[in-house]
């Protein structure tokens, strides 16, 4: 998918969900919005148990909705038409500046070290007999290289890996990837951009850890497909995914959603780990958890503007 494609394909389906959700004052129901990221079918599967546990713990209908973009999730929150949503740091950060969202939990991930955090690592992953050998073999090699990115609002697919070619010097502040590589695309999910590279069409993507490596990797990518490719290199620091809430949303429904999923994270683990791989949810700092995005974003200088509108 091209950047112009990308872009118009974001903003059709964010106005395809908004003319399908009624207003947040219209209805009853709590409107909880999954962004997208593994196979659709296998994430609405995950999404609808997780929804239902909700549901049943505040004792009030929840409808969770699995736009097939990560624009439409910010533009539900922006616009009131989703009460909350589980997203990346990025869109979340467009959902607070264009509607005044809220950050209410972070995931907390352990690592293959057995460690618990609420940051992950970007991957720049090759297939396993790519002459690549490190992250300073791009700089030489990019214009021959096809890379592919997950979403232009992923923050592990997209913003963390922008940053980190422009260290290595493979890209400029403000430059368009396109003009860094033979060819750029964008995956649209995790298990795409992989595949697309494990099928030969692309020779880089950039997505997050968990779909390499840990419990959850086979949910984006089968193990067969996963011995064919290997990590080129690793950029740290990244924000888990969080839960947000919508500008305006009552204190009292915040703090039920504050509390039920809570004790869904400590009682029915696997329904989280389900749905994108995490251990637990834990509360935390707002602006301490997406100060490394923010801090990326600026460093990138990417055109984010209208991404949610």
């Amino acid at each position: 998918m091209t950047f112009k494609g990308a872009l118009t394909a974001a903003l059709c389906l964010a106005i395809a969900l908004a003319t399908t959700l009624p207003s947040a004052h219209a209805r009853d129901e709590l409107v909880f919005v999954f962004q997208k990221q593994k196979e659709p079918a296998a994430l609405r599967d995950a999404a609808d148990r997780l929804g239902t546990a909700l549901g049943e713990a505040l004792k009030r209908p929840v409808r969770v909705v699995v736009p097939l973009d990560y624009s439409a999730s910010v533009q539900a929150l922006v616009s009131g038409q989703a009460d909350a949503a589980y997203v990346s740091s990025l869109p979340f950060l467009l959902a607070r500046r264009d509607g005044g969202a809220a950050l209410l939990l972070a995931e907390q991930r352990v690592d293959t070290r057995g460690v618990a955090r609420t940051d992950y690592d970007s991957v720049f992953v090759v297939r396993a007999d790519s002459p690549l050998r490190s992250v300073d073999d791009i700089k030489p090699q990019a214009r021959t290289l096809h890379m592919v990115f997950t979403s232009p609002t992923s923050t592990s697919g997209y913003v963390f890996p922008y940053q980190r070619l422009i260290d290595l010097g493979v890209l400029a502040r403000r430059q368009d990837p396109r003009s860094g590589f033979r060819q750029v695309s964008f995956g649209g999910s995790y298990s795409q951009a992989l595949r697309e590279v494990a099928e030969g069409r692309a020779d880089i993507a950039a997505v997050s850890d968990y779909t390499m490596e840990g419990p959850q990797a086979d949910v984006y990518l089968p193990a067969a497909q996963r011995a064919g490719l290997r990590i080129l290199g690793r950029t740290p620091g990244v924000p888990t995914h969080l839960v947000a809430v919508r500008k305006g949303l009552d204190e009292p429904t915040r703090a039920g959603i504050r509390r039920a999923l809570l004790h869904i994270s400590r009682t029915q683990p696997q329904l989280l780990a389900d749905v994108y791989g995490a251990s637990t949810f834990v509360e935390v700092d707002e602006d301490r958890h997406v100060a490394a995005a923010l801090a990326a974003i600026e460093g990138t200088g990417i055109p984010i503007e209208g991404l949610a509108r």
